[in-house]
């Protein structure tokens, strides 16, 4: 039994394709390293991997076909080509089909691997861990939820028979913590997360302090009646953070998919205002601090950074070749086969889609203290749950937050419970204040965003919920209930 390289099952699965009556091939390796340790439920998890494989997609009856294998023997090879054949061919003809990719005129912006990630493992993220675990326990009124440190660092190569021929290595690092606060009648909980392509980008102490900051920001909330419009400050996390946000539903409207398809309010929309004078959004998929940078897409296209809207104005949309070609546009390197971090999913098992890499919303004119003294009331909200449920093609959401009243121009106290609905192309035009400010997250960077006016409503606990809150605060604190809150 023949055992291949990489390279070699790459370059062999080529020309059997093509020997093999494929009008055109792409062949895809990548050799990948995982680690991820957490601790919920103060119960320690540990997930380890190195994983290589390959994938191919091949063009025959004016279609693509996909199939991938992790056995690098010559066997498997010609029957996984034989099985995207197979998948192109069941397909029938694709009319929107041009070619897969011809090597681009743009030139790659390259950027460096950090070789201290090679260095990195379990035992300095255990290590980190447990320095997190241990900071966030000895804080006043503060216990530890739940955390998790990450180490991923793909290498990969593609070719096909156009003559693109790349090589890339990349990675990231970074961690995640939950804390609960046990001031006030109702517990309450917060996070951090933060993470960078190299050693020096990420420090334990900067997600520390955070949790415990965003923590202790949080603590004794309350629940209030309201319902009415009114208008509405989303901090950065709540805009284009990971664990809910706002803007994550324009950009799911501005991929070539959803153009292509009619599935968004935006298909004819390039060259019209569509938000208000001063809103200006970027993918950056070259920002050299951001895990979600790389030289190429995963079609060996040059990533680049994208201004999706300038000012108000629709310039473009997400594109990779096929959509590209399908809209009679270009290609702008939006092509991924990873999860939203760059870690946990195979890019052999992916077929490429399209995605944003780290989306920018650009700074405005007003200060942060400006936009809060300006408002006479309404809410700030950190977090947002219940996007998942949201009409992707319309943009109607309707989701729970949690947040901050603001009254007079002053933060009063924070609260649990607000829920806001809308449709995002109304309430793109409905901005009035955006902050010179900006924060640094893990994928993206954001000011603090204004809506003048938005549907919200909040409601009190009644009695049960609320004396329920308060058994659960005596648990947490007396440690007789580990992690209630998860």
């Amino acid at each position: 039994m023949t055992y291949f390289s990489l390279d070699k099952a790459l370059s062999y699965g080529v020309k059997f394709a093509e020997k093999n009556g494929a009008e055109e091939v792409e062949g895809y390796s990548s050799s990948s390293k995982e680690i991820e340790i957490g601790v919920e439920k103060n119960i320690p998890t540990i997930s380890t991997g190195v994983s290589t494989g390959v994938s191919f997609r091949v063009v025959k009856n004016n279609n693509l076909g996909f199939a991938f294998t992790k056995t690098l023997t010559q066997e498997r090879i010609e029957s996984t080509i034989k099985v995207a054949i197979q998948n192109a061919n069941s397909k029938g003809k694709d009319p929107d089909f041009k070619s897969l990719p011809h090597p681009s005129k743009k030139s790659a912006l390259k950027l460096k691997f950090d070789k201290k990630l090679d260095n990195l493992s379990s035992d300095d993220l255990a290590s980190n861990l447990s320095t997190l675990i241990d900071a966030i326990d000895g804080t006043k009124g503060l216990h530890y939820l739940q955390g998790q440190m990450f180490l991923g660092i793909v290498e990969d190569h593609l070719v096909n028979s156009h003559g693109i021929d790349i090589s890339d290595k990349g990675g990231g690092f970074g961690g995640f913590a939950a804390a609960i606060t046990t001031k006030g009648l109702i517990p309450n909980y917060s996070f951090g997360i933060m993470g960078g392509p190299s050693v020096a980008s990420f420090r334990i102490q900067d997600l520390i302090e955070d949790t415990i900051l965003q923590t202790q920001r949080a603590a004794a909330p309350r629940t209030i009646n309201i319902e009415k419009e009114l208008p509405i400050i989303l901090e950065p996390e709540a805009s284009l953070g990971i664990m809910g946000s706002l803007f994550r539903i324009l950009s799911n409207q501005l991929t070539g998919s959803k153009v292509a398809s009619g599935a968004t309010p935006y298909s004819d929309q390039v060259g019209n205002q569509i938000a208000i004078e001063g809103f200006s959004l970027v993918d950056n998929g070259v920002d050299p601090l951001k895990i979600g940078s790389s030289a190429y897409d995963a079609e060996g296209l040059p990533r680049e950074e994208t201004l999706l809207i300038d000012n108000g104005i629709l310039k473009t949309f997400l594109l990779d070749n096929y959509y590209g070609n399908k809209l009679g546009l270009e290609s702008n390197g939006k092509s991924s086969r990873v999860g939203q971090f760059g870690f946990g999913g195979d890019p052999v098992k992916t077929q490429p889609t399209i995605s944003t890499s780290s989306l920018e919303i650009l700074p405005g004119k007003s200060s942060k203290e400006e936009i809060i003294q300006e408002t006479k009331e309404g809410f700030m909200l950190r977090s947002l749950m219940g996007l998942h449920m949201s009409d992707f093609s319309s943009g109607r959401f309707s989701v729970t937050g949690f947040g901050w009243y603001i009254k007079n121009g002053e933060i009063k106290y924070p609260v649990q419970g607000i829920s806001i609905s809308g449709i995002l192309p109304d309430l793109i035009k409905n901005i009035d204040m955006i902050s010179k400010e900006r924060e640094s997250m893990l994928l993206g960077e954001c000011p603090y965003i204004r809506f003048a006016n938005v549907k919200t409503t909040a409601k009190k606990f009644d009695f049960k919920t609320r004396f329920s809150l308060g058994l659960l605060k005596v648990l947490t604190t007396l440690k007789i209930m580990k992690n209630p809150m998860f």
